[in-house]
């Protein structure tokens, strides 16, 4: 893996429109995001794969899936 960059998550999480969250609960029900069907201008970030935990690749492109998959 490699090391996360902390400065750019924690620069870009206030201006988010999810302030950097994620619904757990909802993510492990394999539903969308709550804050994807609120309305509003911006971004939405969320920390996934090596940016939380040691993990491989593989783990961090289906948490991705997971999250984007409603897009």
């Amino acid at each position: 893996g490699v090391r996360p960059d902390e400065e750019l998550y924690y620069a870009l999480k206030a201006d988010s429109r999810n302030k950097g969250q994620i619904d757990i609960e909802a993510l492990f029900a394999i539903q969308p995001q709550p804050c994807l069907s609120e309305p509003g201008d911006g971004y939405l970030l969320f920390r996934i794969g090596d940016c939380v935990a040691q993990r491989n690749t593989h783990a961090a492109i289906y948490d991705g899936l997971r999250l984007c998959k409603d897009f």
